[in-house]
């Protein structure tokens, strides 16, 4: 009976004992794995810059430091700083008329350089050639995000495994001692001991204890389970994003310079300190992504304007599920209708938020399992001016009776803001009253000011409207500096090359193309009518046909033209393209022209009219094909909202006035997530509208750039803008006065109205 009992008690014990092992290990797996992902990280970065240094002549290390004698190692054969790393300092003294302090100097001087080297080199992932040592990392850090993910599963579990089975294994220990010991033990103590056995068996044996053991068993084989290389860049393609985030967060910090965006101290102290639970989100976040949210949480009312394509609606859900952890379980996104799918796509992706469309047939029922379960409701800036931000009962727009929410809102989110710039417009007086009600309110746009400072001003007066004083035309004059000064405490920007590392590069090209005869004479009868819209979509008439656009006809236009040649090449590389246009009716010649390379593959027009569940739709067809393919949209229907990172050629079809239209547009493609080079083709007319649109433009980018590409203070720059330039800005914007002046232009270019003068065509 003793040996039984002993052999009983050692059982029971070893059995905590290799659960307890087990889950030590799974909390160990992701420390280890982030240390590993480190080490390759460095060893990937420093082959990348031996590779940089065999091209960087030895002679260069002269400039870092003074007085060495670098002619001797050179004549040597020792030409470039990698050949002296390689040498090392014992082989430098080997060579006539080298020293031990000269070899010292100089291989010290080198490894300075190769670190200064490491440092800057940025980590692209190469989706073509897969080399091993990346295709390694890729799979540690998913390997790291599974562990993580498991121990945010498990930590209920393992709290309750330490906190209430570990005193009871140590109360029960005493069984297993051997018959000796327990000979000599106190009968209080042995009945103790034997009651705590009897208590950890029974804990033990529970079902929901079984359950835990088998997923814990699971979790650690799919985290230990080895994948092919073609699964492990898969899986990169498909989740770019997410894995780039968990790059960030095992190989860099949020405090930064570039993630702060440059903002004050004290206000950089403040959003250090915040702590970020993120319990209820699925995604990982980038440093100044975590840097963003914490500092939309501090500030609380802020404009978050970091460049397209940093992943803001991800610094948004962030601080909803913050804010859920800290039990305040309710949201409000007002969007374009254009991006309602896409919000609600991705709250259910990234978060374990419930998501409400307030908006078409289903509204009151989704409005009122808002109220009840809690969540964030999405809906349009048109259908907020229906919803009132009031305690009482009200009407919906259809006369049901609903219970309205109360007053104070934890967090209102307002997407593409610069919608809402103009206080005189219904929108932004619908947007106006839910934010003086709400708690936090955060505006999400990358163009906070498109064409005049006055704009950015309207968007803090719905934040901080003392503030929003302090930027007044005074600000603006005093030149970006002190703009940027003045909004740091509700405006936080951060740009893709100061916090992207890793982001492909983006490779602009102006494709001039000659007019064909046809495309002059369509041309010229616009500019006879005086029909500024009608020249600027002119050069794409000649393509058309009774029966679409054919072979022949894509011939006629010099533009279809270069568009065919530049999907034909895509298409043989297999890559996705996007096609940009203003004008339905230039979309729907060019979807034609498309369909002649791509045939069976080509996705549009996605225009304005098109239903935003329908968009979401043709993005991820687009995203699902196999092989080349095409999407065609308007460039202010798909520029706004959508995630296209399976495309990476971008065509636009002629300029657009505004700088941000082109800018919004191509982000839809070159943000967080695209794992190739975005090629952008800008289609341009030689001596045409398309010349004297890019000579306005110039000078709007270059006012924007001032104002709004940084989000603080600033050095005072030699270029700050004074009120004579404000003067010229404001003529220069004005969009009627230069699309006359350029038909007026082009009239007397082609001599409809007198003589045709010489024009510059630079």
């Amino acid at each position: 009976m003793t040996v039984a009992i002993d052999r009983s008690a050692k059982a029971v014990l070893a059995d905590y004992e290799a659960l307890s092992a087990a889950v030590g290990h799974m909390q160990a797996l992701p420390l280890g794995l982030a240390g590993a992902a480190q080490a390759q990280i460095v060893g990937i970065r420093r082959e990348a810059a031996l590779v940089q240094l065999q091209q960087v002549p030895a002679s260069r290390l002269g400039e870092t430091a003074k007085g060495l004698r670098l002619g001797a190692l050179e004549r040597a054969g020792y030409k470039t700083i990698a050949q002296i790393l390689a040498a090392g300092e014992g082989r430098l003294r080997m060579v006539d008329g080298v020293g031990e302090t000269t070899a010292r100097q100089v291989t010290a001087a080198a490894r300075q350089v190769q670190v200064a080297t490491e440092q800057a080199t940025r980590l692209h992932f190469d989706v073509v050639g897969r080399r091993p040592d990346q295709t390694q990392l890729l799979a540690m850090l998913r390997r790291y995000d599974l562990a993580t993910r498991a121990g945010d599963q498990f930590e209920a579990w393992i709290a309750w495994l330490h906190e209430t089975v570990g005193p009871v294994a140590a109360a029960a220990a005493p069984s297993a001692n051997s018959w000796l010991k327990r000979a000599v033990m106190r009968k209080g103590a042995k009945a103790s001991a034997a009651e705590a056995l009897a208590r950890l068996d029974g804990l033990l044996a529970d079902p929901a204890v079984h359950g835990f053991r088998g997923h814990l068993v699971a979790s650690r084989q799919e985290v230990e389970r080895p994948r092919s290389d073609d699964e492990v860049w898969t899986d990169y393609e498909q989740n770019a994003a997410q894995l780039l985030g968990i790059l960030g967060e095992v190989s860099e910090g949020s405090d930064s310079p570039a993630n702060r965006g440059q903002l004050p101290a004290e206000i950089v102290q403040r959003v250090s300190e915040q702590s970020l639970d993120l319990a209820f989100l699925r995604a990982g976040l980038r440093g100044y992504q975590a840097f963003g949210a914490k500092y939309a949480l501090v500030q609380q009312r802020t404009i978050l304007g970091d460049e397209m394509g940093l992943g803001k609606t991800v610094e948004a859900l962030a601080v909803m599920c913050h804010l859920r952890a800290s039990g305040k379980d309710r949201a409000l996104v007002v969007c374009p209708a254009s991006v309602v799918a896409n919000w609600r796509s991705e709250i259910r992706r990234h978060t374990e938020l419930r998501a409400h469309v307030l908006h078409g047939a289903d509204r009151v029922s989704a409005r009122r399992a808002w109220e009840r379960h809690g969540g964030v409701a999405i809906t349009t800036f048109d259908a907020l001016r229906r919803l009132e931000p009031l305690t009482s009962t009200g009407a919906d727009g259809d006369g049901a009776s609903i219970t309205q929410i109360e007053p104070s809102l934890p967090l209102l989110v307002v997407d593409e803001a610069h919608y809402v710039k103009n206080p005189s417009t219904q929108r932004s007086q619908a947007v106006a009253r839910w934010a003086s009600t709400a708690e936090r309110a955060l505006f999400l746009t990358g163009t906070p000011m498109e064409n005049r400072v006055e704009e950015f001003r309207a968007l803090l007066d719905h934040l901080q409207p003392a503030l929003a004083q302090t930027v007044s035309a005074t600000a603006g004059v005093a030149g970006p500096a002190a703009f940027q000064a003045a909004v740091a405490p509700a405006y936080l920007r951060r740009n893709q090359i100061d916090v992207l590392d890793e982001l492909p590069e983006l490779i602009p090209s102006l494709d001039w193309v000659d007019p064909t005869e046809l495309d002059l004479v369509a041309y010229r009868a616009a500019v006879s009518a005086g029909a500024f819209m009608t020249m600027r979509r002119a050069a794409y008439f000649a393509a058309r046909s009774e029966s679409g656009t054919t072979p022949d006809s894509a011939e006629r236009s010099g533009k279809v033209a270069r568009l065919v040649d530049i999907i034909g090449e895509a298409s043989e590389e297999g890559l996705k393209v996007v096609v940009f246009s203003y004008f339905r009716e230039v979309l729907d010649i060019v979807t034609g022209a498309a369909s002649l390379v791509c045939p069976g593959a080509v996705y549009g027009p996605l225009s304005g009219a098109t239903p935003a569940a329908e968009r979401q739709r043709m993005v991820d067809s687009l995203a699902a094909h196999v092989g080349p393919a095409v999407l065609t949209a308007q460039i202010e229907a798909g520029g706004v909202g959508l995630n296209i990172q399976a495309a990476s050629v971008v065509i636009l079809c002629e300029p657009q006035w505004k700088p941000t239209t082109e800018a919004q547009a191509i982000a839809r493609c070159h943000r967080m997530g695209q794992v190739r080079r975005v090629q952008v083709h800008r289609l341009l007319l030689a001596d045409s509208v398309d010349q004297r649109m890019l000579t306005v433009l110039a000078g709007k980018q270059h006012v924007i750039e001032q104002y709004v590409s940084g989000s603080a203070i600033k050095d005072a720059s030699p270029d700050s803008i004074d009120v004579s330039d404000l003067e010229v800005v404001d003529r220069v914007v004005s969009e009627a006065e230069a699309e006359r002046l350029i038909v007026a232009s082009e009239r007397r270019r082609l001599g409809i109205d007198g003589p045709s003068p010489v024009t510059p065509t630079g």
